[in-house]
């Protein structure tokens, strides 16, 4: 499959889209109040938001968005002027999945080596989501691809069981085309659209994902 302008530009816009929403600016504002707070006091106020039986998933998808909000509050602007500025490269998903598939710690030289050490609030973050994901990671996927891509760090075991489960969809994906002309038909629109994140983040703006947290 080819990603043509039009369906280059359209992901663009989307993921601009959320990081300017009232909404996601709001969210952001509170994760950063939130998470300035000692881990002890954000776990509780958590676990209490999620002991709620009644929209249980509602709430529990609810913190897993602020979770991630909380990953990157403080290099927000950084992220959002890397997609404003990102050009449109005339490539295949193939392309862009082997790519992406190359940025696994250990697998390929294309993998950043100078990433920045995870600080303490953002490792005692993705040490919770860990925990609040385990056996449910499908639950990223209910969550914009921009997100989950710009949040979770390279060295993160989440970053690995997040792309492990792309390089599952995407096999399982090419396996049922019969021949090359039926490879648009059977690639997944939403598939599709994370391996684009994926790629422009972490391949082209390895600067942003790799660099210091800088405000």
């Amino acid at each position: 499959m080819m990603v043509d302008f039009v369906t280059w530009d359209h992901w663009k816009l989307e993921s601009l889209s959320y990081f300017f929403d009232k909404r996601t600016v709001r969210l952001v504002s509170g994760a950063s109040l939130i998470f300035s707070a000692p881990k002890i006091q954000w776990v509780q106020m958590f676990e209490h938001l999620n002991m709620s039986a009644k929209c249980k998933d509602d709430n529990l998808l609810a913190t897993i968005e602020l979770l991630l909000l909380g990953c990157i509050a403080s290099k927000w602007n950084r992220i959002i002027e890397h997609f404003m500025s990102v050009s449109y490269e005339s490539s295949t998903i193939s392309k862009l999945h082997h790519d992406v598939c190359n940025l696994l710690p250990g697998e390929s030289q294309s993998f950043c080596s100078k990433e920045e050490p995870t600080n303490s609030k953002e490792s005692g973050i993705l040490e919770y989501l860990g925990v609040l994901l385990d056996g449910q990671h499908h639950l990223l996927w209910k969550l914009l691809p921009v997100l989950t891509t710009v949040a979770i760090p390279l060295r993160s075991p989440l970053f690995r069981l997040y792309l492990r489960e792309i390089e599952t969809h995407f096999r399982g994906v090419s396996s049922k085309k019969s021949c090359i002309e039926d490879w648009q038909e059977h690639i997944d629109c939403q598939l599709a659209e994370r391996i684009w994140c994926l790629y422009v983040f972490h391949v082209c703006g390895s600067h942003v994902s790799c660099g210091v947290n800088n405000p």
